[in-house]
């Protein structure tokens, strides 16, 4: 597929995610372009999981940036933002090896799909902690109230 398909049908499920969810409309289309963001930096690094971690580290500090300066929760454009890269498929696939009796190709699948889970969590997290870290001291040093 080309990944200019693969683009606008993330920015797609990204949108259509954060519909589902309620998400205010002023903030749809900037977990959109969050989304496409980051899945281009995933297509770019060839779906490895460097490539999770990296993308969501990417997705989580703009998200983060976005919500400071629109004033809103980071939640609110990270979970919209952040669906089109969770390994569904991978979860898919190790699922159906297990009933087809292909343990081997099973636990292969199963741990590059939770080794890209845990990259994700790990970008948000990280994410999360440099960013309220940066933006509290940013924040403490013009004399503002914590």
């Amino acid at each position: 597929m080309n990944w200019w398909i693969q683009l606008m049908a993330c920015g797609v499920a990204a949108a259509s995610f954060s519909v589902l969810l309620h998400q205010p409309r002023s903030t749809i289309l900037v977990s959109s372009l969050m989304s496409i963001l980051g899945y281009s930096v995933f297509l770019l690094l060839h779906q490895t999981t460097l490539a999770y971690f990296l993308a969501s580290l990417l997705i989580g500090l703009s998200c983060e940036l976005a919500a400071r300066l629109m004033k809103r929760v980071a939640t609110l454009f990270i979970t919209g933002a952040i669906i089109p890269l969770v390994p569904g498929v991978g979860l898919y696939r190790t699922m159906r090896f297990v009933v087809d009796g292909q343990y081997s190709q099973a636990v292969q699948t199963g741990a590059a799909t939770l080794l890209g889970i845990c990259g994700i969590a790990m970008a948000i997290t990280i994410s999360s902690v440099l960013f309220s870290a940066f933006w509290h001291s940013k924040t403490k040093k013009r004399g503002a109230p914590c």
